[in-house]
């Protein structure tokens, strides 16, 4: 596999999801998603340009796989078409075997297990068939959600440090080796 190659997430079965590449049309529902307000408060967008024109962007790399730095997939209910959240693999390093995890799932799900499950097909094919090494997940202090998710999935608390002007806010820095080996950030 090539650093520069884009990759799209074969489809993967669990329990009570399915992860599978997002098809155009899923486009609006996720910018419902990256706009509803309990899941854009846990969204740390990049500051600058227009929102609307960030959120298009982001959109577009989500759908179309063009980050060769990210791999995105759909979460899906098993046997149903309507997209409920994403998962991914963000900031991915191929030299270095390293990726940075982000998820999101619908609120009108939450509580269902989806993001433990979609998170638990993740790590499993980014660490079997993709060779990384470690991944690395982070949550605002006050989501214990997220938290949760992280910990069933294995990843363990590794820092939490203060989010610059936020009031007193921390990001909770979580990670998982495929070693033994603790490697070095």
């Amino acid at each position: 596999m090539s650093p520069y190659e884009t990759l799209k997430l074969p489809h993967q079965n669990g329990t009570a999801i399915e992860l599978r590449p997002m098809l155009p049309e899923d486009a609006r529902t996720l910018r419902m998603l990256l706009s509803h307000p309990q899941v854009k408060a846990h969204i740390v967008m990049r500051p600058g340009g227009s929102q609307p024109a960030f959120m298009d962007r982001l959109i577009n790399r989500m759908l179309y796989a063009i980050d060769h730095s990210a791999l995105h997939a759909g979460i899906y209910r098993r046997g149903q078409q309507e997209l409920v959240g994403t998962v991914s693999l963000q900031n991915w390093n191929r030299q270095e075997c390293r990726a940075i995890l982000g998820y999101m799932v619908d609120p009108k799900w939450w509580g269902h297990g989806y993001a433990t499950e979609a998170v638990g097909l993740l790590l499993n094919y980014a660490f079997q068939e993709l060779g990384l090494k470690v991944i690395e997940g982070r949550c605002r202090g006050d989501n214990t959600g997220s938290e949760r998710v992280m910990l069933k999935n294995g990843l363990q608390l590794e820092r939490t440090v203060p989010i610059v002007a936020s009031g007193g806010d921390v990001m909770k820095v979580f990670r998982l080796c495929y070693t033994n080996e603790i490697m070095p950030l």
